[in-house]
Order: C-alpha cells, then structure tokens, then sequence
C-alpha cells in the first residue's frame, strides 16, 4: 500500500505546473500567494468566495467563530466591517488577536490567517458604508446587531422607520458601524492531496521579513 500511495503523491506533484500551487519550491510574498489563490476563487467558487471564519476570543478566554464577507485586502492587511457594538467588536476590543479562515470546497484549498485587529479609521469607515448598497445601509441602521431580538416584526418596523428617515435627508454611516484591518502575522496555505497527504505552507512574521517552512499535513 505505501509505495502506491508514495507514487501517487509525486506524479501529483510532479504534474503540477501551476507555481500557484506549488509555493514551497519559492520564495514568495504570502500576501501574493493569497491574491493568487483569491483570483482562482473568485472565478471557480460557486457561493461568496469572500466568505470567511473570524475566531475572537471573550475576555473570560471564550472562543467564539462566525462566517462573515471580506470587504478588501491590501499588503497591510485584510478588512471587514461590523456594528463596534457587536460581540464581536466586545470581544475584539478586550483582545485584539484574531484568526481568519478562508476554505473554497471547489477548490479544494484553505487558507489560515493570524494577526492583530486595528480599528478603522472614520475616513476607512465611510468609504466602506459609501460602497454598501442602500438597502444594506439601512440595515446597518435597523439591526442591534447581536443584541437580543424578541420578533421579526420589531426588525421589519426599525427598517421601515430609518427608510422613512433617510427618505428625507442624506443617508450618513451611523457612528455605531465601522470596521476592523487584520494586520497578519501567519499565515497558512493549505491544499488537497490524495490520501490525505495535504500540503501546508506557513510564513510567520518575524520583524520585517516572513519565515517560511512547512508542516505535517
């Protein structure tokens, strides 16, 4: 049986000739790899390939996980938007460090992300809210987002009321709705391999430059 799956492990590897695949023969930016894998996502994953796992931890050392939308990315770091009141936003605020986790099942690779959360700034905040969709705007307004909810109808009255308002007047980002940048400090890149011989390559941040090795699938 080994040496079946031994070979086909390397006729594996050595077909591939996608250098987006095969990161660990290179030394490469992460932040590049992740555009590239992003790339192939946007194109080949079916539902929300922004779609992505944020870990936060309570101040009593709780885990707590969501799937939320990536807004944008840059090489300084990955952002997302949310309601500052939001448990999320309570939880970040008592601890700043996070995990990121992105997975396209079409794809068949995953990306893992630690890093620091920072605050957006009120000119980052208002561009984002600009970009929103009216509709979402409004919900931004409408939603007490985590907050407990006793029915539907108490949300469908708050989305007609700040429709109603904002029917009159300019539609502005409520001061309660902003964002966070995930400044990496490790990143993950794993892919699918028969037999669950998987790769996975990390780069960790140490001062100005990334260290890279590989892992154990």
């Amino acid at each position: 049986m080994l040496p079946m799956i031994g070979k086909a492990f390397m006729n594996l590897h050595q077909n591939s000739s996608n250098k987006e695949i095969l990161i660990e023969e290179e030394d490469q930016d992460p932040f590049e790899i992740f555009s590239n894998w992003y790339g192939s996502a946007t194109k080949y994953e079916i539902n929300d390939p922004n779609a992505m796992n944020l870990a936060t931890v309570s101040a009593n050392l709780q885990p707590s996980t969501r799937m939320i939308l990536l807004k944008e990315y840059d090489e300084t770091g990955f952002i997302f938007n949310t309601n500052i009141e939001s448990k999320k936003s309570n939880e970040i605020k008592s601890n700043d460090l996070v995990a990121l986790h992105f997975y396209w099942k079409s794809l068949r690779r995953q990306v893992r992300i630690e890093g620091k959360a920072i605050t957006l700034s009120n000119k980052e905040a208002d561009r984002c809210f600009k970009d929103r969709p009216q509709e979402s705007q409004i919900a931004a307004w409408a939603s007490k987002q985590s907050k407990f909810l006793p029915n539907r109808k108490i949300l469908n009255k708050r989305v007609y009321h700040y429709e109603n308002i904002f029917s009159k007047k300019p539609l502005k980002r409520p001061d309660f709705w902003s964002g966070y940048k995930v400044i990496p400090q490790y990143f993950e890149f794993w892919w699918d391999v028969t037999f669950r011989l998987h790769y996975r390559i990390a780069y960790k941040q140490d001062s100005n430059r990334w260290n890279k090795f590989m892992l154990y699938p």
